[in-house]
């Protein structure tokens, strides 16, 4: 006499526990790997605001040995002497033209903050003005001082690698310029 053998398998509830397992670790493993690309983001943006303040302090520096006061053009062994500094010692773009007519202002509209960001910095991430609609890193603004505005420029520049489509003032993750404190900035929103 034969014996019959039951096949061995799954059943189906067996299956479908085992798919809705499997979604929740899938959800879980998603929502981590987007906290991971925020904080990844933060960690760079604030690494790039320090370098920025590095060079500030950099620049400074040699302003203070070369002219001591007043605004200089083309500030010497320092960027490829093509940085112009205001009468505060710190960093307004490059060609603002000897004299310079609006010392205050930096640079020459918004191009003056991207030829800031780029001079600054060795190897910088990438930067586009505010009206550009092409895919960078960051998108830099030029705009009024938001705090104590004697006609005084600054500028923003908005990380927009993780998709944050807002203006500079709500943007959840940006670095502010101010060149009368001489600071670089890095705001981050929760």
């Amino acid at each position: 006499m034969q014996r019959v053998t039951a096949s061995k398998g799954f059943t189906l509830i067996e299956l479908v526990t085992v798919i809705i397992v499997l979604g929740i670790l899938a959800v879980i493993a998603a929502a981590k790997y987007i906290d991971l690309k925020r904080d990844a983001e933060i960690a760079r943006v604030k690494g790039i605001a320090a370098a920025l303040e590095q060079s500030l302090t950099f620049s400074h520096t040699k302003w203070q040995l070369v002219a001591g006061s007043g605004d200089l053009n083309d500030l010497a062994d320092f960027a490829g002497g093509k940085l112009d500094m205001n009468s505060y010692g710190y960093p307004l773009g490059i060609n603002k033209n000897n004299p310079m007519a609006q010392p205050k202002n930096i640079g020459k509209g918004e191009q003056g903050c991207v030829d800031l960001w780029n001079t600054l910095q060795q190897e910088p991430a990438s930067v586009s003005l505010s009206n550009a609609n092409s895919v960078s890193d960051f998108q830099a603004y030029r705009h009024q001082a938001d705090v104590n505005p004697d006609g005084q420029t600054q500028c923003t520049y908005v990380l927009r690698t993780l998709g944050d489509p807002k203006g500079r003032q709500q943007a959840d993750i940006k670095i502010v310029y101010d060149s009368v404190a001489g600071s670089a900035t890095a705001l981050i929103s929760d």
